[in-house]
């Protein structure tokens, strides 16, 4: 996955129901998600490709049609599809093998983001100060798993419990980021489209959160 949207910028000025919008729209592109993995089946394997791209596209044209909520919100939704097309053999995999592992891994990642919600409230910072370091950790995962692809001895350290806590951390950070500019910071350009461009970053960062929190959790 590590798609991020690059579509905020900080500016001066912002509603106060920002944050409420933001978590509407997330519970919607969540709704959709899990319809397209109760779907992927009947997709096939090459609902995976068709994930992918969609994923890629929709991440792409969610930021340029940020000026309209209705546009943003329909290439969010093409993002959320893709992303269940995607994640869609994962949870059927380990739904009919280890369903234990599923509820677990389901039950951790809602307590990461309550605790990442609450952490923000409560900590008077600007936690997007954090996205250098953040970006960093994310291009070394990129990287590492791309190699992992073409040497064999990599491939050991993506399974790694090392590796996953690490990635598990990386998006926990993108969550507090992400919360922080909807509590905090609060500077974000406001356009109708910037509730949905921020909750397509949330669902993201749950998504690849869930699969390094899955990972990690196997044995």
């Amino acid at each position: 996955m590590y798609n991020r949207s690059s579509a905020l910028r900080i500016s001066d000025g912002v509603t106060g129901s920002l944050m409420g919008r933001t978590l509407g729209y997330l519970a919607l592109l969540i709704l959709i998600l899990s319809a397209s993995v109760l779907l992927s089946p009947l997709a096939g394997r090459v609902g995976i490709w068709i994930g992918i791209a969609a994923a890629l596209l929709g991440t792409i044209m969610v930021g340029r049609n940020a000026l309209t909520a209705g546009r943003a919100f329909m290439w969010g939704a093409v993002v959320a599809i893709g992303m269940g097309l995607l994640v869609g053999p994962v949870v059927w995999s380990v739904a009919a093998t280890q369903s234990g592992l599923l509820w677990t891994t389901l039950g951790t990642l809602v307590i990461a983001v309550v605790f990442s919600a609450l952490l923000v409230s409560v900590v008077p910072w600007d936690f997007s100060r954090l996205m250098p370091l953040l970006f960093l950790g994310l291009i070394m995962l990129i990287v590492t798993g791309a190699l992992s692809w073409f040497v064999p001895s990599i491939s050991g350290v993506v399974m790694s419990k090392a590796y996953n806590l690490i990635g598990a951390l990386i998006f926990i950070g993108y969550l507090m980021v992400n919360f922080s500019l909807m509590r905090m910071r609060g500077r974000v350009v406001p356009t109708q489209g910037t509730a949905v461009v921020l909750a397509v970053s949330l669902l993201i960062d749950i998504v690849n959160l869930f699969l390094f929190l899955l990972r990690l959790g196997r044995r």
